[in-house]
């Protein structure tokens, strides 16, 4: 005989047998009578519950740490740029508005007289 009695055995681990008749009825919904149930998951431990708090607590600091820090770092940017912006608007428009007025008010003048 060619194939060895014992390598055609399949060997089990107990938890294989385990996930196999847990995985039976393993939906997330049940349909009974047409309407449909959420089935009911195993309770967390508390020590779980705990852990998933505390996370979700460092989460949420450290998420206000970033937002507070990237706060910082935008006020700083805009103290430094805004002046410069400004300057360099007032430089570049402010001729040019202050022409068109006087123009305007000198033909205004020769319309007058």
């Amino acid at each position: 005989m060619d194939s060895d009695p014992i390598k055609d055995n399949k060997i089990f681990e107990l938890t294989d047998i385990l996930e196999e008749t847990s995985a039976r009825n393993n939906q997330e919904v049940i349909v009974v009578d047409g309407r449909g149930y959420e089935k009911n998951n195993k309770p967390k431990d508390l020590q779980e519950v705990i852990n998933e708090t505390k996370d979700s607590e460092k989460e949420t600091r450290l998420e206000e740490e970033i937002i507070k820090h990237a706060a910082e770092i935008v006020e700083k940017i805009a103290r430094d740029l805004v002046p410069e912006i400004a300057e360099k608007i007032a430089r570049e428009l402010a001729p040019e508005i202050a022409e068109k007025i006087i123009r305007e008010e000198i033909e205004k003048l020769k319309k007058i007289t």
